[in-house]
C-alpha cells in the first residue's frame, strides 16, 4: 500500500462571532465563471492550455481581465456563531503576461490554495491540530472574466530583526479513512491490527522527512479497539525504539456496548535522521481483539532548506511575540525562487528580500504566527479542469415560504413537487440543486453547513418578521454516512449531518435537525443550552428518478378528491408485548390524548390481546398481522407503532415485514407513519434496504410520510416525543386548521428539547416525507340534530328498534353550510368494551383496556343543501346494559370535508315493539370487482367483494356468540376473517351494503371461500365462492372468448388475468382463414378485478370497411407494467 504524508497550513476560518449580513446577490450571477479543482496546498498554475480545457475563450484575453474566487474549501463551521465567508471571495493572483497585457504564448497565472484539509491552531500551546475534510477530497475555486482582478501585491522588509529563524518546525499528519464501524458518525478509522487470516499485528510505516534535523520531536497518535474483558494495547517505535504505548480500555459485550474504544496521546521523542520508520505493534487483551490506526501527526524540526523540495510551506512559533521581527534565512534558494506570505491564504503577498549565493533572507513582522511558501519558478502544481457553470444568484432569491434542495438528477420531480404547492396552496417556493448552494455557500465544496448557512441566509433576512421566514425546508434525495462515496452504491444526494459520536450505538447518530438550527448562536454540538428549531424539515430519500416520481405522485394524489373517504376518521396505535407491559402503557397514553378529540375513532391493536403462535421461526401473531393489513387496507389516517423493531421487521415475532407492505394496494388511504422504535428508517446507510423508507418510496402505496427512527432509541424518551407529536399534531390553529407535517413536527421536537432531557434521542426522530403537506384531518363540522325528531342525548337506542337520524354539516362556527352537498358516512358504535391481555410471555401482565369499536350500523347517506337524514335498525346482539354509545360522522362533497361525532346517546334495552324478519341475507361474492365469475383465476392478494342485502339490515355488531359476518376458507374453522368492520350501507339505505376485504397472501392453486351472513334478526344465510390463484410472479391469461359469439354488428372480447390494478397493454390482431391480418385493436385498460371486456369489435377492417361474413381467428397479446407478455388465439363467427 502505497502512504501519502499531507503537510497542511493553513486555517482560513475566523472564530470570532458576528451577526450575519448577507451580500444582495452573488458574483456568480452574472458573466462567463468556470470551476477548477486542487487536492493539496501549494502554488498552482494555469497556463494557456489549461484555459482551453475548461472552455475560456483565449483570442485576445486581457490578463487584467482575469479573476480567481474561492474560500479555500476547509470544511465550513457547524457552530453559527462561527462566521463564515458569505459567497466567493476573490482571491489574489499573479500573472504573468509578458507585458503585453494579454495572456499568450507561454504566459500563465499563478495562484496559492489551501487544499481542502486544516491545521486548526493553538496559540496557548504553539501547535496545530490537523483536520481532514470530511466532506471532499478537493476544494474547488472559480476563475471569472470580467474586469480588474485582484492581484498578488509586494510586502515590504519589515526593518531590523530581533529575532533570526534557521530552521522551524513543521508539521505532517496520517490518516486513511475506510471503515465506519457503526456506519454512523464522523469517524472513520484506518488500518486493521489483529490475529484474523489477510491482517497483522505489527504495522510499518516510513517516513522521508527532508531535510529534518536531530532532536526533540512532538508526536500525537490516535488508536482504537475492540476488546472483550480485557484491554489492549499499541506500541510505538521511532526506528526500533520504543516512544509510546496506547493503553485502551476494554469494552463489553452487550448489545448496545460501544463497538470500540477509543485513546489518543501525545509524547516526544528523539529524532535521529531524517529516514524515520514508525512500527505500531498491537498486543490484543481478547483471543479475538482487533485494533485500528486512527491517525498520526508528527511535528519534526527541519532546516530552512529548499533543497530537494519544489515548494516548503514554512512558519516559526518561536520568534512570534509582541512588536518581533524575524529574519528568516532560506537556504537552497535561486534566483527564480519566490516567497510569498499566505498568513491571508486569499490575499498571498510576494516578500521582497536579498539573494546571497543559494541563501534568501527576508524580513516580517512577527508580532503574530505567519504562515509562507517558497517555490521555484516553474515547478507549479497543475489544478483540475472542471469545467464552465451557468450563471446562478441564490443569493437574490425573493423570500421562500418552502425550500427545496434536490439533487440535479431528481430536480423535474422536485420541480413539480413546488408546482404543485405555489397552485394548491399558494406558497411561494424555491427550488435549487445541492450544486448551486455548494457553488455559493459552500465554494464548490460539498458541505452540509453550506446548505444550513443558503437557509440561514433567508431566516436572518427576515429578521423579526415571521410572515417572511422560510416555514419548510424539503431535502430531496437520499443521504449516506459516506460523504467520500468509499462505499459501493452509495447514496449521497443530498447530505445529511452526522454526529461527532461513532463508536457508541447509543449516542451516534444522523440528524437533519441541523440544517433547521438557524438562530445566531445555535450549535449542534452543544447540548445545552439546547438550540431550537426554526423550519420545518422533511426528507425524501429517494434513489432514483423512479422512487422520486413516486413520492411526488403520492403527494398530488393524497390531496385528490379520490383519497376522501371516513378513514380519515381513524387512528390506529399498536403496542408491542413485554418489557413489563411498557409499550401498551405508552400505547395507552397516547390513546387518552387522541380519545380527547371525539372526532376521531381509535383502534387498538396490543399485541399481547391475541393469541401468541410458536414455530420454528419463533413466536408468531398472524392475526396482528392480518389485523395491520386489514387496517390499511380500510385505511387510518395515522398509524401508530410502539416498541421494539428494527430495519427489517417490527417486533419479534415479526408483526410487520416487507412482503406485507408488498401486498398492500392503499394509494387513496396513505397513513401517517408513527414508529417508536429502534433504526426503523435510517436513511443514511445505504447498505440496508429498510421497511421505513420502502414504505414511503413504493409506488401507489405505503405512507405518506413518517415521523421514524434513524438509530437505536430508548422507550421512555420515545414515549416522551411520540405523546408530544399527538399533543401538537391535534392542535388547531386560531384559523381553525391543523398543522402541517412539518410544523407538528417542529413544534414536537422544540417542546420536547425544551422540557425532556434527552437531547440525543429527539434528534434521532427525523420525518420521512415532504413537511409542507397537511394531514387530511376534515376541517369542517358534522353533528346530530335530531333522533326520531328527537333531541340526540332525549332518546335512547334499543336493540330491534328503528331509527331515524337527522344531522347537517357546518364550518367552524357552527353555521350550517347550505352549499354543502355530497355524502355523510355515519358509523354507530355500540358502549366501549374492556378487553384484557393474555400475558403470552414471562414479562407481559394481563391487564384490562377499553376499546370501543363494535360497530351497531355502517352507512351511507346523500347531504342536500347541508343536511342529511338516514335510518337503521339495532340489531338483537348489542349489549343491554344501558350506556353511552357514539355516532361518528365524516362527510365530504368531492372538493372539502368534515367529521363530528355524539357520544351523548344512550344505548341499551331492547324495544317493547321489535321489527320482524323471518329471513336471512341475500349474498353475493366476488373478488376484486364485480365481473369476477365463481370458478374464476385471481392474484395472490385478492380483495373480497360482498353484495349483501336484507329487509332488517345486516348484522356487525360482533358481541352474540357465532353471529360474526364471517369468511372462512377452504373449510378449515382456524383460517376465518371477520368481516364486521368492513361492511357498509349502501347509499340511503340500511337494507342493503357491502364488504371490501383484503384477503391475506393465498397460495396457488383452488380455493373456496364460505360466507356467512346474519341480519340483525340473527337470521343467517351462507355463499360459497370458488376460485384459482394464480401467483403474482406468474403472469397468466385465461378464459378469452367474445360475446356475442355469432355476432352480427358487434362483439365484446373478454378475458381473465392476474394483474389487478395494473396499467395492461392489449393488441388484438383478427385474420382471416387465410392469415391475413384484417384488423388490429390496441387497448391501455386498468381493471380493479381480474375479468375485463373492455374491448368491442364493430366487424369492420383497419380501413372502416364491412368484413364479409364468415369464420375468423383472433389473437389478443397484452403487456403488463413490468413488460411480461401473455398472448391466447380463438374463433369467432360474424353473420
Amino acid at each position: 500500500m502505497r502512504y501519502v504524508i499531507l503537510i497542511l497550513f493553513t486555517c482560513i476560518l475566523s472564530s470570532a462571532a458576528a451577526q450575519r449580513t448577507w451580500r444582495n446577490n452573488s458574483v456568480l450571477a452574472s458573466g462567463d465563471w468556470y470551476k477548477l479543482s486542487v487536492k493539496q496546498p501549494g502554488v498552482y498554475r494555469i497556463n494557456i492550455a489549461f484555459l482551453q480545457s475548461l472552455g475560456v475563450n483565449v483570442s485576445n484575453l486581457a490578463s487584467g481581465n482575469i479573476r480567481l474566487f474561492g474560500n479555500g474549501g476547509q470544511m465550513l463551521p457547524e457552530d453559527n456563531a462561527v462566521f463564515s465567508a458569505d459567497d466567493l471571495t476573490e482571491n489574489a493572483i499573479q500573472v504573468a503576461d509578458g507585458g503585453d497585457g494579454v495572456i499568450n504564448g507561454s504566459d500563465y497565472i499563478l495562484f496559492y490554495a489551501a487544499g481542502p484539509q486544516q491545521w486548526i491552531k493553538d496559540s496557548t500551546n504553539k501547535r496545530f491540530r490537523h483536520r481532514k475534510n470530511l466532506y471532499s477530497s478537493e476544494s474547488f475555486y472559480f476563475l471569472n472574466i470580467s474586469t480588474n482582478g485582484l492581484r498578488i501585491q509586494n510586502r515590504a522588509a519589515a526593518g531590523l530583526p530581533n529575532q533570526t529563524v534557521t530552521s522551524f518546525k513543521d508539521r505532517m499528519f496520517y490518516e486513511l479513512d475506510t471503515i465506519n464501524f457503526l456506519r454512523s458518525g464522523k469517524e472513520w478509522y484506518g488500518e486493521e491490527f489483529s490475529n484474523t487470516p489477510g491482517s497483522t499485528l505489527n504495522r510499518t510505516f516510513n517516513l522521508n522527512i527532508t531535510n529534518g534535523i536531530a532532536g526533540s520531536t512532538i508526536f500525537s497518535s490516535g488508536v482504537a479497539s475492540r476488546s472483550n474483558g480485557i484491554g489492549s494495547s499499541f506500541t510505538i517505535r521511532a526506528n526500533n525504539i520504543n516512544i509510546a504505548q496506547h493503553s485502551v480500555s476494554a469494552v463489553g459485550t452487550g448489545t448496545y456496548d460501544p463497538v470500540a474504544a477509543p485513546h489518543e496521546l501525545t509524547t516526544t521523542f528523539n529524532l535521529t535522521q531524517p529516514l524515520l520508520s514508525l512500527q505500531y505493534s498491537y498486543q490484543p487483551g481478547s483471543v479475538n481483539a482487533q485494533g485500528w490506526l486512527n491517525w498520526f501527526e508528527l511535528f519534526p524540526q527541519r532546516q530552512l532548506s529548499m533543497t530537494g523540495i519544489d515548494q516548503l510551506h514554512f512558519s516559526d512559533w518561536e520568534t512570534v511575540g509582541p512588536g518581533n521581527i524575524a529574519e528568516f534565512r532560506l537556504q537552497g534558494a535561486v534566483a527564480s525562487t519566490l516567497v510569498w506570505d499566505i498568513t491571508d491564504p486569499l490575499r498571498p503577498q510576494n516578500i521582497t528580500g536579498s539573494l546571497n549565493g543559494t541563501e534568501f533572507r527576508f524580513t516580517n513582522t512577527a508580532d503574530r504566527l505567519r504562515e509562507y511558501i517558497a517555490f521555484q519558478q516553474q515547478n507549479y502544481l497543475q489544478p483540475t479542469a472542471v469545467g464552465k457553470i451557468v450563471n446562478q444568484d441564490l443569493h437574490g432569491a425573493n423570500f421562500p415560504n418552502y425550500i427545496i434542495v434536490t439533487h440535479t438528477s431528481f430536480l423535474s420531480e422536485a420541480q413539480r413537487l413546488a408546482t404543485w404547492h405555489r397552485q394548491n396552496n399558494g406558497l411561494t417556493t424555491l427550488t435549487v440543486t445541492t450544486e448551486q448552494v455548494y457553488n455559493e455557500f459552500g465554494s464548490g465544496t460539498p458541505d452540509p453547513s453550506s446548505i444550513r448557512n443558503f437557509v440561514k441566509m433567508f431566516y436572518d433576512r427576515a429578521g423579526s418578521d415571521t410572515t417572511k421566514r422560510p416555514r419548510y425546508l424539503l431535502l430531496f434525495g437520499d443521504a449516506s454516512y459516506d460523504y467520500l462515496n468509499r462505499i459501493s452504491g452509495n447514496t449521497n444526494y443530498v447530505p445529511c449531518f452526522e454526529s461527532e459520536v461513532t463508536l457508541d450505538p447509543l449516542s451516534t447518530y444522523t440528524s437533519d435537525d441541523f440544517f433547521g438550527f438557524l438562530d445566531d448562536n445555535d450549535n449542534i454540538n452543544r447540548l445545552f443550552p439546547v438550540s431550537l428549531l426554526d423550519i420545518g424539515i422533511g426528507r425524501i430519500p429517494a434513489k432514483s428518478v423512479q422512487e422520486a416520481k413516486a413520492v411526488v405522485d403520492k403527494i398530488i394524489k393524497y390531496h385528490a378528491k379520490e383519497s376522501f373517504g371516513p378513514w380519515r376518521n381513524d387512528m390506529t396505535v399498536i403496542a408491542d408485548d413485554e418489557d413489563n407491559n411498557i409499550h401498551l402503557d405508552d400505547a395507552e397514553f397516547h390513546s387518552n390524548i387522541i380519545q380527547q378529540n371525539k372526532n376521531f375513532n381509535l383502534s387498538k391493536i396490543y399485541l399481547d390481546a391475541f393469541r401468541q403462535q410458536s414455530g420454528s421461526g419463533g413466536s408468531r401473531y398472524p392475526e396482528v398481522n392480518q389485523a395491520i393489513n386489514n387496517k390499511i387496507f380500510a385505511g387510518t389516517l395515522i398509524w401508530n407503532y410502539s416498541g421494539h423493531g428494527g430495519s427489517r421487521r417490527l417486533a419479534e415475532e415479526a408483526i410487520l415485514e416487507q412482503d406485507m407492505v408488498n401486498s398492500w394496494s392503499n394509494i387513496s388511504k396513505l397513513p401517517l407513519f408513527i414508529t417508536a422504535t429502534c433504526d426503523f428508517a435510517p436513511y443514511d446507510n445505504p447498505s440496508v434496504n429498510s421497511i421505513g423508507e420502502n414504505i414511503l418510496l413504493r409506488e401507489r402505496t405505503g405512507a405518506i410520510a413518517l415521523m421514524t427512527t434513524t438509530r437505536v432509541v430508548f422507550a421512555f424518551s420515545n414515549r416522551i416525543i411520540n405523546n408530544n407529536y399527538f399533543q401538537q399534531a391535534l392542535q388547531k390553529d386560531a384559523n381553525g386548521k391543523y398543522p402541517s407535517l412539518g410544523d407538528a413536527v417542529k413544534r414536537t421536537k422544540n417542546f420536547t428539547y425544551q422540557t425532556f432531557g434527552d437531547i440525543i434521542n429527539n434528534r434521532k426522530f427525523t420525518l420521512l416525507g415532504d413537511p409542507a403537506v397537511r394531514l387530511a384531518f376534515p376541517e369542517l363540522n358534522v353533528r346530530t340534530t335530531a333522533i326520531n325528531n328527537h333531541a340526540p342525548a332525549a332518546d335512547t337506542l334499543k336493540a330491534l328498534d328503528r331509527y331515524t337520524i337527522r344531522g347537517e354539516v357546518t364550518d367552524a362556527m357552527g353555521n350550517k353550510l347550505s352549499n354543502f352537498n355530497g355524502n355523510v358516512y355515519p358509523v354507530i358504535f355500540d358502549k366501549p368494551q374492556q378487553q384484557k391481555t393474555f400475558a403470552n410471555d414471562a414479562t407481559s401482565i394481563s391487564t384490562n383496556f377499553s376499546q370501543q369499536a363494535n360497530i351497531i350500523f355502517k352507512g351511507k347517506a346523500k347531504v342536500t343543501n347541508g343536511e342529511f337524514v338516514y335510518s337503521f335498525v339495532v340489531p338483537k346482539d348489542i349489549n343491554y346494559q344501558f350506556g353511552n354509545g357514539k355516532i361518528s360522522y365524516y362527510a365530504e362533497d368531492g372538493s372539502k370535508d368534515g367529521n363530528g361525532a355524539e357520544t351523548t346517546i344512550i344505548i341499551g334495552g331492547a324495544s317493547a315493539n321489535p321489527v320482524t324478519d323471518n329471513a336471512g341475507p341475500t349474498i353475493k361474492a366476488y373478488l376484486n370487482d364485480e365481473k369476477f365469475v365463481n370458478g374464476g383465476i385471481t392474484n395472490e392478494n385478492p380483495v373480497l367483494l360482498l353484495k349483501l342485502a336484507d329487509s332488517s339490515g345486516i348484522n356487525t355488531v360482533g358481541t352474540g356468540i357465532g353471529h360474526d359476518l364471517i369468511a372462512t376458507l377452504d373449510d378449515d374453522n382456524s383460517k376465518f376473517y371477520v368481516l364486521n368492520d368492513y361492511y357498509e350501507a349502501d347509499a340511503d339505505s340500511y337494507q342493503s351494503g357491502t364488504v371490501r376485504f383484503q384477503l391475506p397472501a393465498l397460495t396457488e392453486g383452488l380455493h373456496v371461500l364460505k360466507i356467512k351472513a346474519w341480519d340483525v334478526q340473527n337470521n343467517s344465510s351462507e355463499y360459497r365462492l370458488e376460485f384459482r390463484v394464480i401467483k403474482d410472479a406468474e403472469f397468466k391469461l385465461d378464459r378469452l372468448y367474445n360475446y356475442p359469439n355469432p355476432f352480427t354488428t358487434r362483439t365484446t372480447f373478454m378475458f381473465e388475468h392476474n394483474r389487478p390494478g395494473d396499467q395492461l397493454l392489449c393488441l388484438i390482431r383478427i385474420y382471416s382463414i387465410s392469415g391475413k391480418v384484417v384488423k388490429t385493436i390496441t387497448r391501455t385498460i386498468i381493471n380493479e378485478g381480474n375479468r375485463s371486456f373492455d374491448i368491442e369489435w364493430d366487424g369492420k377492417d383497419d380501413f372502416g370497411q364491412k368484413v364479409g361474413r364468415g369464420v375468423y381467428i383472433y389473437q389478443l397479446e397484452i403487456k403488463d407494467s413490468n413488460g411480461k407478455k401473455q398472448s391466447a388465439l380463438q374463433k369467432l363467427v360474424l353473420l
